[in-house]
C-alpha cells in the first residue's frame, strides 16, 4: 500500500461500488418490498441517498487523482507540475483512460442529480450499471485484442457489474437492520423480511456471476495454476479467491439460518454483524483489486528487451497475430531512428514481407509521419533520420503485411518527450 496509485485505485473502486451497489438497493430491493409505505422508508432513502451522493464525490475526486497521477507517471512530469500547468489534458483526450474518465464523469453526474426523484429510478440504474462496467474498458481485459479479447471484456464487466449489485448493496443492507432493530412497527418487521428474501436472491445471483466471470479471467489472466502459488499475481488471485469463499460462507449462514428466523431481535444482531463482516472482507478484495491492477498479468507478461538505451522511447504491442517492439532513439523531440522488431507469440521471429511504420503526433492538426522501414539482417526492422516535432502522447501504428495473407495494423500510444 506505499504506491499511492493502489491506495487510489482501492479507494476508487471501493466508492464507485458502493455508489452503484445503493443505486441497485434501492431499485431492486428495498423499493419493491415497499407493498405499503413505511413511515420510516422516506428517511431510509434520504439516508441512502446522501449515501450516494458521497461515495460519488469521492469516485470522481479519486478517479480525478489517478487520472493526475497517470498523465505524471505517462509524461515523466512530478504530479503537482501535472496539476498545476494542465499536464493531464493529453492523456484526458489521447489515451482510451482519458475517455474512458471523461465518459464516466458524464455519468455520475446526471446520476448525482437524479437520485432526488424515484421517478427516474430506471435511468438511475441504467447509469449506474454503465458506470460499474465502464472500467472493464481500460482494464487487462481491454487491452486483450480479438475474439478472445472481446469476450474476456464481457467476462469482466459482468464480473464489475456483479461485485457492484452484491458487495456494493451490502452497506445499505446493513443501514437497513441497524434502523429495524430500533423499530418496534409490526409492518416494518415484514417489509425487512422481504427485503431480506430478496437482497438473498440478488446476492445468490452475483455469487454465482462471480464465480462464473472469475473462472473465466483467471484463465485469461494466469497462464497455468501453479501461478497461484508461483507469482506474486497468481498469490494475490489466491488471496482474492479466498476473502470471496469466506464472504460466500457468511452469506450462506445468513441465507440458510438467519433469514427464516427473523424478525427475531438476536436473528437480527446476527445478520447485522455478518452483513457489515461481509463489507470488510469485500474491502479488502478491492484493496487486492487495486494491487493486481498496477501488475502485468502472469499469461501476458513479456520480457523488455536489455538493449534498450536509457533515453529511448519503448512499446511492446500484443495482438494474437502479431507483436511488434518498437523503439525510437533517443524518445525525444528532434531527430530518431525507429527500430521494430516483429515477432510471434512464441517470440519467434515473423515472416514479414513488409514493415511500414505511421506516427501520429498529439495535435491532429499536424501531418502523421509514414514511411516504410527496412529490413536488417538480424530480422528488425529499421527507419533511419524522422524528425519527431512535438512531445507528448504520439499513436505509434505498425503495418506488418505478411509473406501470405492480409496485412496487419499494430497500434499503441508512446511518449516523446521534450
Amino acid at each position: 500500500m506505499t504506491d499511492p496509485l493502489i491506495l487510489l485505485r482501492s479507494v476508487h473502486f471501493a466508492s464507485t461500488v458502493l455508489a452503484v451497489g445503493t443505486v441497485g438497493f434501492l431499485a431492486l430491493v428495498a423499493e419493491p418490498a415497499d407493498t405499503k409505505v413505511q413511515a420510516g422508508f422516506a428517511a431510509l432513502r434520504r439516508q441512502l441517498n446522501l449515501l450516494i451522493w458521497l461515495a460519488l464525490v469521492v469516485a470522481i475526486l479519486s478517479g480525478a487523482a489517478w487520472l493526475v497521477l497517470l498523465a505524471s507517471d505517462i509524461l515523466g512530469a512530478p504530479s503537482v507540475d501535472i496539476y498545476l500547468h494542465g499536464g493531464a489534458w493529453p492523456v484526458l483526450f489521447d489515451t482510451r483512460f482519458g475517455l474512458v474518465w471523461c465518459a464516466r464523469l458524464a455519468l455520475a453526474l446526471p446520476l448525482g442529480l437524479l437520485i432526488i426523484w424515484p421517478s427516474t429510478r430506471g435511468f438511475q440504474l441504467a447509469a449506474a450499471l454503465a458506470l460499474i462496467a465502464s472500467p472493464a474498458l481500460v482494464g487487462h481485459a481491454g487491452a486483450t485484442p480479438g475474439t478472445a479479447g472481446n469476450f474476456h471484456l464481457i467476462s469482466d464487466m459482468v464480473h464489475l457489474l456483479a461485485a457492484g449489485a452484491w458487495l456494493g448493496g451490502l452497506p445499505a443492507f446493513a443501514l437497513l437492520l441497524w434502523r429495524t432493530r430500533r423499530m418496534a412497527e409490526p409492518t416494518w418487521h415484514d417489509f425487512v423480511i422481504r427485503v431480506t428474501r430478496r437482497f438473498s436472491v440478488l446476492g445468490f445471483l452475483s455469487v454465482g456471476a462471480l464465480l462464473t466471470s472469475g473462472l473465466i479471467n483467471s484463465w485469461n489472466l494466469l497462464s497455468s495454476p501453479r501461478d497461484l502459488v508461483a507469482t506474486d499475481y497468481g498469490r494475490l488471485i489466491a488471496l482474492k479467491i479466498a476473502l470471496f469463499a469466506a464472504m460466500v460462507a457468511i452469506a450462506a449462514v445468513n441465507r440458510l439460518y438467519l433469514t427464516p428466523r427473523l424478525p427475531k431481535p438476536r436473528s437480527l444482531r446476527s445478520l447485522q454483524r455478518n452483513s457489515l463482516a461481509e463489507v470488510c472482507l469485500g474491502l479488502c478484495v478491492l484493496v487486492v483489486v487495486g494491487i493486481l491492477g498496477t501488475l502485468p498479468p502472469t499469461a501476458h507478461v513479456h520480457a523488455t528487451p536489455a538493449d534498450i538505451p536509457p533515453d529511448a522511447a519503448f512499446v511492446h504491442i500484443h495482438d494474437l497475430e502479431a507483436m511488434a517492439d518498437v523503439t525510437i532513439t533517443p524518445g525525444r523531440v528532434g531527430r530518431a531512428d525507429v527500430s521494430i522488431r516483429v515477432v510471434r507469440e512464441d517470440f519467434s521471429r515473423f515472416p514479414a514481407k513488409d514493415v511500414r511504420l505511421v506516427l501520429e503526433p498529439p495535435t491532429p492538426a499536424n501531418q502523421a509521419l509514414e514511411q516504410n522501414a527496412i529490413e536488417q539482417t538480424d530480422g528488425s526492422w529499421l527507419i533511419n533520420g524522422i524528425t519527431l516535432g512535438e512531445p507528448g502522447i504520439w499513436t505509434v501504428r505498425v503495418i506488418v503485411t505478411p509473406k501470405r495473407g492480409q496485412p496487419i495494423p499494430l497500434d499503441a500510444p508512446i511518449v516523446v518527450k521534450r
